[in-house]
């Protein structure tokens, strides 16, 4: 799976801070039935005790087996004594052991020098939750996506929206559940209401839960951040390098910022740099090819006919069909 470095290293910290509370909370168990049941606390300063005997047979020679034979038979001895008693108090065999969250690693979050599922797990919640705190991924699923607000009927070009849109939603699904570092890019285009955002979030979230780096914000939004970076106006450090470096960048409502020369070469960047790194990018539009064109250049439109796929929009806007209902 990629791995966000940010989200690895609160997903550790969680790991560790697990791992840190079981051993607390055995501790403190340890100290209780110490306190309750004297034989236990005998029991456990026999078995410290014979640890720190060990040390002695290492110099004792031909004779250390015999040693080392009787340590261990105290060892056991005190050993049976703890289980003796927990089951004389109703409790269970391993009520004194560390209980940790993950049997697999004892919450270690790695298994024989590969990463465990719990720490995979992990870094996909928080990287799932971090952008459900920036965006309705939860208003906006594939499940929730309905086509039935697209019309059966052909339209001038003699296009049936519902089923254009059937394509698009299979498309975007199948894109989401297979994404991965190498998936493509794609340009979402046509009036506003017609899908583009939902289908584009409802990536978003997918992706995400995946564990994957997703930055999702508007061309007006993202730009203005870069913008502010440049030239000093910011206070936060990184905005354009996470833009151009992360797992998946959804540019949305491209078009809808102001229009300046900064923008126009920003723009060109980010589409120019994320191709060079082989990221996936999706952009939402309003614009038509020969509007983007007359705003970005030949040289974007250019990139983008040839490097992404097109998706072109059309129907009655599905928000004022929902508000007629």
């Amino acid at each position: 799976m990629a791995v966000n470095k940010e989200m690895y290293t609160k997903a550790r910290n969680e790991i560790d801070r697990r791992r840190a509370e079981a051993q607390m909370l055995a501790r403190q168990r340890r100290e209780e039935c110490k306190r309750l049941y004297p034989e236990i606390a005998v029991a456990y300063r026999i078995m410290a005790e014979t640890a720190a005997e060990c040390v002695k047979a290492l110099g004792l020679g031909g004779d250390a087996q015999a040693f080392i034979n009787e340590i261990s038979r105290k060892n056991l001895e005190a050993q049976q004594v703890i289980k003796d008693t927990l089951k004389k108090a109703n409790l269970p065999e391993d009520y004194l052991q560390e209980k940790y969250t993950c049997g697999k690693c004892d919450d270690t979050g790695f298994v024989e020098g590969k990463m465990c599922d719990c720490l995979k797990n992990t870094i996909r919640q928080m990287t799932y939750n971090a952008l459900c705190d920036k965006l309705p991924i939860e208003r906006f699923r594939f499940d929730n996506f309905s086509l039935e607000n697209y019309s059966d009927k052909p339209d001038e070009t003699g296009v049936i929206p519902r089923n254009r849109m059937k394509s698009f939603y299979s498309y975007c699904k199948n894109y989401a559940d297979d994404f991965s570092l190498s998936s493509g890019n794609i340009l979402m285009y046509g009036d506003t209401g017609l899908g583009k955002t939902h289908l584009s979030l409802a990536i978003a979230g997918i992706a995400a839960q995946k564990g994957y780096s997703v930055i999702y914000g508007s061309a007006q939004n993202l730009l203005s951040s870069i913008e502010n970076e440049k030239f000093g106006r910011s206070t936060g450090i990184g905005a354009e390098q996470s833009i151009h470096e992360c797992d998946l960048l959804i540019i949305d409502d491209l078009g809808a910022e102001f229009s300046t020369q900064f923008t126009v070469s920003a723009v060109y960047n980010i589409i120019n740099t994320r191709l060079m790194l082989s990221k996936p990018t999706i952009i939402s539009t309003n614009f038509d090819f020969s509007e983007i064109e007359d705003r970005y250049t030949q040289r974007v439109a250019s990139r983008i006919l040839g490097d992404y796929t097109i998706m072109n929009f059309k129907g009655k806007d599905v928000r004022v069909i929902k508000r007629n209902l």
